[in-house]
C-alpha cells in the first residue's frame, strides 16, 4: 500500500477534501484504550456487575421490596431470606438473630403520616423579642 498523496490547490495550498490532511486530524481518547486509562478498564469488570445489580434491583422493586441502593442488589436478591435485610441494606448471619429481628418488626405498628396530636394545650412559647444593640 502506498501513502496517500495529498491534493493541492492551483495556488499550492491544500484542497479542503485532502485526504492526509484530514486523517493527521484524527486522535484517540485515552479512555478508548483500556492500556492507557485505568478507569476505561475498571468499567470492563464493573459495567456487567451493575448491569446484574440493575435487574436484581427492578426484580426486588416488582416484588415489593425496596432495596436501600442499587449497588450490591444481586448479592440481596440471592442471600436475603427476610425482606427487612434487603431493605436494611444488612445481611444477617445468625439465624437466631435474623428470626428475632423479623418478629421486631413484624411488631411494630406501621407508619403513618398523620400528625402527632397531643392532648390538652401547650403553654404559649415565649420568643425572644428582639436582638440586644450595641452602643
Amino acid at each position: 500500500m502506498r501513502p496517500a498523496t495529498h491534493l493541492l490547490e492551483a495556488d499550492g495550498s491544500h484542497s479542503p477534501s485532502c485526504f492526509p490532511c484530514k486523517i493527521k486530524t484524527v486522535s484517540m481518547a485515552p479512555s478508548a484504550m483500556g492500556t492507557r486509562f485505568p478507569t476505561a478498564a475498571r468499567a470492563k469488570t464493573t459495567d456487567p456487575q451493575l448491569e446484574k445489580d440493575r435487574d436484581a434491583y427492578k426484580r426486588l422493586r416488582r416484588d415489593g421490596t425496596q432495596p436501600k441502593h442499587v449497588q450490591g442488589s444481586s448479592h440481596f436478591e440471592k442471600h436475603a431470606t427476610e425482606q427487612f435485610e434487603v431493605e436494611m441494606g444488612t445481611i444477617v448471619d445468625d439465624a437466631a438473630d435474623r428470626r428475632q429481628l423479623a418478629e421486631g418488626i413484624a411488631m411494630m405498628p406501621a407508619p403513618s403520616s398523620s400528625p402527632i396530636v397531643r392532648e390538652g394545650q401547650e403553654p404559649p412559647v415565649q420568643r425572644p423579642t428582639g436582638v440586644p444593640t450595641r452602643v
